[in-house]
């Protein structure tokens, strides 16, 4: 019997038209990761990608969460323990895995940002001296995350652990493209324009193997399907604005698989493991589980549509934080905006202004209904623009630092009038701004946490509100689920709704719910689809042809 074209029986497929030890469905960071740790650990790998590989981590800005005394912390002159990431990281994870597992990350944070440069991954230790959301083109190991202010600062001893890819702007691609040449070196098989659509099960509910469409030697289908993918790469900026192209994109490339597609199933001796990414392009699942970040921009690509999650769950799979989005409101560059006030609506002060993206965001949502505005005075304002220069900036974050500049921002030389302009609630504002200048003419440390070098009065008008809300047209909230199949941390099989695991299905990346899912900084995601993808091929490489006994719930 066939379940929703999800799951196919055993007994229903013709014949194995490929075989592999271990299948990976999805060539993104974490498909490639759990790709070459397979071959390492002796197997004779298969990996698959609907398009032609590199998933979000490609697209990324590349940063790579590492610490506990990796070369480059060494070289930029940070000592780092892994009892002093595990302390801090803790905090940021918010018990999305167990802290023994969390422990483990810590522990093996060397031995896995060794392997990636092993690899061919480039990073390097030219230290970033000042707080940005992402560094310019002269720094490639910088704070990435929260450690430097409290209540973060009081817990671990605050140390970078950003490791930018070392390719000038944005860097995603030095994480991926090495990876992806050093399969190509291998006797891995690879298989792109090939899209999964179903799991092939026994009657104990293991999985055995895939079926696939697959557009491979199918003369004008793949050369319409490479025409998509081209047209996917064009316009992925553009869907940050209108995130329906996503939508629109995948019904125009799933017709040319229909049409032309040819279907396979390949054999999986040791394992599965999904590694399609997260479900934010999928606006039905989106409904269904997080419906107030509809509309959001798609960190990610239109492969990012749930179907490996969708796959497992016909089969049982349990899944965890389905409801749980990352929102990215960055504010900075430019670097002065962090001297402002964010303040919702209800004119109260949001969190402190030098908070990781994630982290606004989050409060943003959670806190103030997803509106949000950045008030500042004359000063700031013109100090804004002197930092959107190439030494201090990216281009990209330049163009969006003038977007927030020009477009989206109410003037007026009255904090009354500025309220009236808004909508936000005028004697509150007053309130928080008066108390804000207060705390920054007395020597008293900010109650927010935002160090005293950017608490400064903002008392010199025409005062500005910038407009920074997650629906607003022209400053886009980039935005990712991180929710996903709940899978046993010691292995990575995927956990079936009775508790047990399911034999021979692993999750990795933003397929599973892992270390970011309840709170993200820059590069953990990164470093989690390398932590997930090497645990699953280790554990498939050594235990995969063996029973399993029953999971965690």
């Amino acid at each position: 019997m066939t379940l929703n074209n999800q799951v196919i029986k055993i007994h229903e497929i013709p014949e194995w038209d490929k075989q592999a030890d271990f299948v990976v469905a999805g060539f993104g960071g974490a498909g490639a990761v759990a790709a070459l740790e397979g071959f390492e650990q002796g197997m004779d790998v298969l990996v698959l990608d609907r398009l032609s590989g590199g998933g979000s981590t490609s697209i990324s800005g590349g940063i790579y969460y590492a610490g506990g005394g990796t070369r480059v912390q060494k070289e930029a002159g940070f000592e780092d323990t892994p009892e002093n990431m595990f302390n801090y990281l803790q905090l940021e994870v918010q018990g999305a895995v167990k802290d023994e597992t969390l422990k483990r990350f810590c522990d093996e944070s060397v031995n896995n940002f060794d392997w990636l440069a092993s690899h061919g991954v480039p990073f390097e230790a030219s230290f970033c001296p000042y707080k940005t959301a992402y560094p310019s083109n002269q720094h490639y190991f910088y704070y990435s995350g929260n450690e430097s202010f409290p209540p973060y600062s009081e817990h671990a001893t605050p140390v970078p652990r950003g490791h930018r890819g070392k390719k000038a702007n944005i860097s995603g691609a030095a994480i991926y493209e090495p990876l992806k040449k050093s399969i190509s070196r291998k006797p891995i098989q690879v298989m792109k324009q090939t899209k999964l659509e179903a799991l092939v099960v026994n009657d104990n509910n293991e999985v055995e193997g895939i079926k696939v469409k697959t557009l491979l030697n199918q003369g004008w289908g793949q050369a319409l399907h490479r025409f998509m993918d081209i047209i996917h790469g064009v316009f992925y900026y553009a869907a940050l604005f209108w995130p329906p192209l996503f939508t629109w994109l995948e019904k125009l490339t799933a017709l040319v698989e229909d049409r032309f597609g040819e279907t396979l199933f390949i054999k999986a001796h040791k394992g599965v493991v999904l590694a399609t990414g997260g479900f934010f392009a999928n606006q039905q699942m989106l409904k269904t589980y997080a419906p107030k970040y509809l509309g959001g921009s798609p960190l990610g690509t239109m492969c990012d549509n749930g179907s490996g999650i969708l796959k497992a769950m016909a089969m049982g799979a349990k899944t965890d934080l389905m409801d749980h989005v990352s929102v990215w409101r960055f504010i900075n560059p430019p670097n002065a905006f962090v001297k402002g006030v964010l303040v919702g609506f209800s004119g109260k002060r949001v969190c402190n202004e030098m908070l990781y993206g994630a982290q606004i965001g989050e409060r943003m949502m959670k806190e103030h209904n997803g509106k949000m505005w950045l008030v500042m005075d004359a000063k700031t304002y013109a100090e804004s623009a002197k930092d959107l220069t190439l030494d201090k900036a990216l281009w990209p974050h330049i163009v969006m630092g003038y977007f927030y500049r020009f477009l989206g921002i109410k003037k007026s030389y009255t904090l009354e009038g500025l309220a009236s302009l808004t909508g936000i609630n005028e004697a509150q504002l007053i309130r928080t701004i008066n108390l804000y200048n207060e705390n920054a003419r007395s020597p008293e440390p900010d109650p927010m946490g935002k160090p005293k070098e950017n608490v400064r009065a903002l008392d010199q008008g025409p005062f500005y509100a910038v407009n920074v809300s997650y629906d607003y047209f022209w400053s886009p909230c980039a935005s990712l689920t991180f929710g996903g199949l709940k899978v046993d941390e010691e292995s990575g099989l995927v956990i079936h709704e009775n508790g047990n695991v399911i034999k021979g299905l692993y999750a990795a990346g933003r397929t599973a719910v892992g270390i970011p899912s309840k709170g993200y900084v820059s590069g953990l995601s990164i470093a989690d689809c390398v932590f997930s993808g090497r645990r699953a091929a280790k554990h498939a490489a050594n235990e995969g042809d063996k029973s399993v006994e029953a999971a965690h719930a």
